[in-house]
């Protein structure tokens, strides 16, 4: 399966060589006195994985795929969630601009990183292309790049459909674009055996890590109980909202993007946009599968991390 990604990857970088290519993915510098290894450098490409040497654990995480609640749960874990909700109420503020520079994650580069237990948190890819869509379209951070793709100045004013947005992915070098789209598949992956694997579309994330917290001997959370969490998820959400006409060519406005009111994902999940983005974010579907194709209105399961009913109609953004 390793060979077969490998070659995806590769084929992805001949065919999409430059166009609307930002230049993230990129391996940040070793922290001071690491040693330069494959595997410490591995640890350094983006988004860089989180590491407890104290629970000598390697949590990978991605963009869009439950990444909020996962970084919560490793900080309450690793004892630093008070300091980081003083630093700032977004958990991804404080892991950027002080656990990547503490002693604690420095000094976690000279042991053996090699027997460490990594977990793996992924979310469905069709999914996730939705959420990508909707969170770019929303803060406007792709604007330029799209523009480009489509020959549009207008994406601002005139809205932005998830098919273009398709478009636009079908250009990028999608081992290296912006983490919010890009392919979820880490390099650490080909290096470390992945000891717990959880996709948080089809999965309860909660007690999945309660059971690797059992495994690992760690205290189990009472996620019901973490109020940071239980915050941040009540802003970082979206009600489903009925809509008539084609979700997937409907040019949607800015204001609708980040308004909390949203068409279920299924909505944009046509025929078309499943086979599209299939090709486009195939090494994913390789690696870590795809959740079955939900039929009917609306999600007939929604994530399970966010807490959501489905007589709520409550998902995830």
């Amino acid at each position: 399966m390793r060979r077969t990604i490998k070659r995806m990857m590769r084929a992805i970088r001949k065919k999409w060589p430059g166009s609307a290519r930002k230049k993230r993915g990129k391996a940040a510098q070793l922290p001071a006195g690491a040693p330069d290894t494959e595997l410490t450098r591995l640890l350094c490409v983006s988004p860089r994985p989180l590491i407890d040497p104290s629970k000598r654990m390697i949590v990978l995480f991605s963009p869009k795929s439950a990444c909020t609640n996962v970084v919560i749960w490793f900080f309450h874990q690793l004892g630093h969630a008070a300091a980081a909700q003083d630093y700032d109420r977004w958990p991804h503020k404080y892991r950027g601009n002080v656990y990547y520079k503490s002693a604690l994650y420095r000094r976690a580069f000279q042991h053996d990183l090699s027997r460490y237990f990594l977990l793996r948190v992924v979310r469905d890819p069709f999914e996730r292309a939705v959420s990508s869509f909707r969170h770019v379209h929303r803060l406007g951070s792709a604007d330029r790049l799209i523009g480009q793709v489509l020959g549009r100045k207008d994406i601002a004013t005139a809205g932005l459909s998830f098919s273009e947005f398709l478009d636009f992915l079908e250009t990028c070098d999608l081992a290296r674009c912006d983490g919010h789209y890009r392919l979820q598949r880490h390099p650490l992956e080909d290096r470390l055996p992945v000891r717990s694997l959880i996709n948080a579309s089809t999965e309860d994330l909660f007690a999945r890590l309660n059971e690797v917290e059992t495994d690992l001997g760690m205290p189990v959370t009472d996620f019901n109980k973490l109020e940071w969490l239980n915050n941040v998820d009540r802003t970082h959400s979206h009600v489903a909202a009925s809509f008539d006409g084609d979700t997937y060519t409907h040019r949607f406005d800015r204001a609708v993007a980040r308004s909390g009111s949203w068409p279920s994902y299924d909505a944009f999940l046509t025929t078309e946009a499943r086979e599209r983005i299939a090709r486009i974010y195939a090494v994913d579907i390789e690696a870590y599968g795809a959740a079955p194709t939900r039929l009917g209105a609306g999600r007939s399961g929604p994530s399970p991390f966010f807490d959501a009913t489905g007589s709520s109609g409550v998902f995830p953004v």
